[in-house]
């Protein structure tokens, strides 16, 4: 029976990336997904690399160093699954003019007339265009990351931990990493809450020449190498406490008769930005992504909620326990809620993640489930 240092269960892009990291360090690496590789929200991610415009904040100064992070690493890696021709930031309700304009990666403003002298096809629309941001290829650029680990279409419904390794059918792993996204824990985090946010994206074939990618409220590509482009949109967000992501998309009865509709409001929507001609849809993605209240992705050791609340009662109170006290799953950790921007954050969470794990070194406080879990041990109330 094969032994490995580790097992990765999701194989979107939080779980390829780390399984990259750890087998670039020498270790010996397994990945398991039920439905596939790049199968659920990172599959359907438009895998758009972009920055995060607005007053500096904690938020998108991680996302926009995750950003730089992540360009170079495709770049380098992947070269054939990126294409960076920047984005034009278009005015929304979410992002007026001064939002996108204030921001430390540099932009300049594009006029309508000026548009036009591009492209034709543009609508009277005008915009802040980013210099530093891509288009990926999502399977492309999973499939590379894990081309040296062992990948198993797996449905891992339990972990069994005995005199040191997690068993399975065929194989045993030291360390285990969730990167499950929206569906359910293997184990109980309760203080992780995961809200699923809906996206859908469509392959589209077209002779228009999309200069640029574009971003409203929807995004639209540039025409990556196999001259396609890509469209897509957040469209859902799902309360949680209603319903419990079982499966992927595709097979969602929540979704399964809306993929014509959603197909057209996607091509209109782009239809206002910049004119396709002769349009062929040629693939249709629908996934589930995981966020978090915060916004901020999770990874870290997994805490033993219960036996560190039976441990450190005192904790419910606001007693200050050190992290280091509190009760983990023997080496089990997690990385998670990497939300819409997955590709942008996932190289630089999984450096820190394993990092972390190899190396001790502490993974960021906003990042940590240390903080979720002291959060909700403070305020819920005790049963």
């Amino acid at each position: 029976m094969k032994i490995y240092d580790f097992l990765i269960i999701g194989a979107g892009s939080g779980g390829c990336n780390c399984a990259h990291y750890l087998q670039q360090r020498g270790l010996s690496v397994a990945i398991a997904d039920k439905e596939g590789v790049a199968s659920g929200g990172s599959g359907a991610a438009g895998a758009f690399l972009s920055p995060l415009a607005g007053v500096q904040n904690s938020y998108n100064r991680f996302i926009n160093s995750a950003l730089e992070y992540s360009l170079e690493f495709y770049e380098k890696m992947t070269p054939n699954s990126i294409v960076k021709k920047g984005v034009l930031r278009v005015e929304n309700n979410n992002f007026n003019s001064a939002k996108l304009q204030t921001n430390s990666i540099k932009n300049h403003y594009i006029s309508a007339k000026e548009l036009q002298e591009i492209s034709q096809n543009f609508t009277q629309i005008d915009g802040y265009f980013y210099e530093n941001a891509a288009i990926l290829n999502p399977h492309e650029v999973c499939q590379e990351l894990i081309k040296e680990c062992d990948f198993y279409n797996y449905n891992v419904k339990e972990l069994k931990y005995e005199d040191g390794l997690y068993i399975f059918d065929d194989f045993k792993a030291k360390n285990i990493i969730l990167a499950q996204g929206v569906i359910k824990s293997i184990v109980e985090t309760p203080y992780i809450k995961i809200a699923p946010i809906f996206g859908v994206k469509i392959d589209v074939k077209t002779t228009t020449k999309v200069p640029f990618n574009i971003h409203k409220s929807i995004s639209v590509s540039t025409n990556k190498k196999d001259s396609t482009i890509s469209i897509g949109a957040t469209k859902e967000r799902h309360d949680t406490s209603e319903m419990e992501c079982l499966t992927s998309c595709d097979k969602c009865a929540f979704y399964v008769n809306n993929e014509q509709g959603q197909v057209e409001e996607l091509l209109k929507d782009a239809r206002e930005l910049i004119k396709l001609e002769d349009v062929k849809v040629t693939k249709v993605y629908r996934g589930a992504r995981a966020t978090i209240k915060s916004y901020f992705p999770v990874i870290g050791k997994v805490i033993d909620y219960e036996q560190s609340l039976k441990k450190y009662p005192s904790i419910k109170n606001g007693t200050k326990i050190p992290p280091e006290l509190l009760t983990y799953f023997e080496n089990l950790y997690i990385i998670n809620a990497l939300g819409s921007r997955g590709f942008v954050v996932a190289p630089m969470l999984a450096k820190l993640l394993c990092e972390e794990i190899l190396d001790s070194k502490k993974v960021p406080q906003e990042l940590s489930n240390e903080k979720l879990f002291y959060k909700m041990a403070r305020t819920k109330v005790s049963t």
